[in-house]
């Protein structure tokens, strides 16, 4: 069976490390640094699912979100937010703007990360679908 693709796009190294790591045994994960590297990567690597962080300068994790499903065949990839902020008004922020799940950085609790993941991979699928928050 073909190894669903992640892509990790954090501007913070050392986390975008652990996130490789923590994925890396169950998926084809593949790791940016910038909003910019992730809109040239995609077309090459065709994830499945994007896992964005938030706060990233110049361009956030909402505006690449956005650049993303604007690309031809990407319109409804579904995407996992990373936020040091857990308030509840930022996280239906997050929801309104696209987002099926949210996670609160660090991540402390990787079980449930890898959860979500495949919660929000299988919610992918044409006939399911299905939105919930973590890390609160």
């Amino acid at each position: 069976m073909k190894r669903k693709r992640i892509l990790l796009v954090d501007d913070h190294l050392d986390h975008l490390e652990l996130l490789a790591v923590i994925l890396g045994e169950q998926y084809d994960a593949r790791t940016c640094a910038s909003a910019e590297e992730a809109r040239r990567v995609v077309e090459e690597f065709r994830p499945d699912l994007l896992v964005l962080d938030v706060r990233m300068h110049p361009i956030d994790g909402v505006q690449c979100l956005e650049a993303i499903r604007a690309m031809p065949g990407y319109d409804n990839i579904p995407a996992i937010a990373l936020t040091a902020l857990a308030r509840g008004v930022e996280k239906a922020a997050l929801l309104k703007a696209g987002f099926q799940d949210i996670f609160t950085k660090p991540i402390l609790d990787q079980a449930s990360f890898m959860i979500a993941i495949d919660r929000v991979l299988e919610a992918s699928l044409p006939s399911q679908s299905q939105m919930s928050l973590h890390g609160t």
